[in-house]
């Protein structure tokens, strides 16, 4: 598993399954930018874009999307179609896939084994790499994700509970899938790595034994490459007030369109610390909770402990604003991005309760019925 099998002589797929939010976009980035100069290298990153896309992506999202059954059917054959004839036509040996989403399809769709397939058809052996961070980073890159996207409303401390054993932190189960269909050929890389302290996006292409023939094809500032910072503190409460106001963007607008503005307008306010809303309460919470799970991983990934190749962040003070009094100061900030948000984007409010029942994760009935039952009990007979 540690990637150090026979790689010369034989026609590779490589498909990088995530995690989310360990580096992926900037990788992706790279990936997709000098995609042409790669390709004269001999690397294959194809464009797998469906007829019924807007436009292209920077990663395999689409693929992976079809593949979890997240789009129409039509589009997952028609990108299998697609694949299934690059492969047969290209000249490159080595093919890459990324999307950091592989990850988390429900082994029940079935992802791996059709890759899997239709790659072994045309004698190309599959290659699995994985990033991975500690799960209470991971955990907070998660909640800033829903922020930027206005899908929570929650204090840090309250989705931690909700969240505390998802399936999405445990690696072990999430690989296993793809291990198998790869055949043991298995690469994981840590966000941060202990032993060695090269960028990221460096060690991911020697995982992926690509380093020396990328090395013409990248400029020198794509290795320190570093895109999606996290927002602030700042940022973070006011997507989450306009959250639980039940703010809704009008049609035609991107939730997300709104909170990069929102974003904008905070670090112009000095929002320039990356949200943090673990303390070290939730840091050994998280840890106590997936050691096993995680020493299990390590031992078979690298053969070794966990903390022996996977280092923590530095640490830094939780910095979260709903948790702390909030000056008058911090809230004319507020106030004044919220306004913008109003006035630039005509931002409504669909109601708190609605809202809260949507977070969660109450189906639209059941929660008609909840409103319902709680209209009832108010009314005096």
């Amino acid at each position: 598993m540690d990637g150090s099998f026979e790689r010369h002589g034989m026609r590779r797929a490589i498909v990088h399954i995530g995690t989310p939010r360990t580096g992926t976009t900037s990788l992706q980035r790279i990936l997709f930018s000098r995609r042409d100069q790669l390709q004269s290298a001999g690397i294959l990153y194809p464009d797998l874009t469906p007829a019924s896309a807007a436009e292209p992506h920077l990663s395999h999202q689409h693929l992976g999307e079809a593949l979890a059954g997240r789009r129409p059917a039509r589009d997952r054959r028609e990108l299998l179609e697609r694949l299934d004839t690059l492969l047969r036509a290209t000249a490159c040996d080595t093919l890459i896939l990324s999307y950091e989403a592989l990850c988390l399809i429900p082994p029940s769709f079935g992802a791996p084994g059709t890759l899997g397939s239709l790659f072994a058809r045309h004698g190309v052996t599959m290659e699995t790499v994985m990033t991975v961070k500690p799960q209470v980073e991971y955990l907070n890159s998660s909640y800033t994700w829903r922020m930027q996207f206005l899908r929570e409303s929650r204090m840090f401390p309250d989705f931690l509970r909700a969240e505390l054993g998802a399936r999405a932190f445990d690696y072990g189960r999430l690989l296993a899938p793809w291990r198998e269909a790869s055949r043991g050929r298995a690469t994981i890389v840590p966000v941060r790595d202990a032993g060695d302290e090269r960028p990221l996006v460096a060690r991911v292409f020697a995982a992926f034994g690509l380093e020396e023939r990328v090395s013409g094809a990248l400029e020198r500032a794509d290795l320190g490459l570093v895109e999606n910072r996290s927002p602030g503190p700042l940022a973070i409460e006011i997507c989450r007030r306009l959250r639980a106001s039940g703010a809704a963007p009008p049609p035609g607008t991107a939730a997300r369109d709104v909170t990069r503005a929102v974003e904008r307008e905070a670090r112009a306010r000095g929002d320039g610390a990356a949200f943090i809303g673990y303390d070290e309460d939730s840091r050994a919470r998280l840890e106590a909770r997936w050691r096993e799970a995680n020493e299990r991983f390590a031992e078979t990934a690298w053969a070794t402990g966990w903390a022996a190749r996977v280092a923590s962040a530095p640490r830094r003070e939780m910095n979260e604003i709903a948790r702390r009094p909030v000056a008058a100061a911090t809230e004319s900030m507020i106030g004044e991005i919220m306004d913008i948000c109003r006035r630039d984007f005509g931002i409504t409010t669909r109601g708190r309760t609605m809202a809260r029942l949507r977070e969660a994760g109450e189906r639209p009935a059941a929660a008609l019925r909840h409103l319902h039952r709680r209209l009832r009990l108010a009314i005096p007979r």
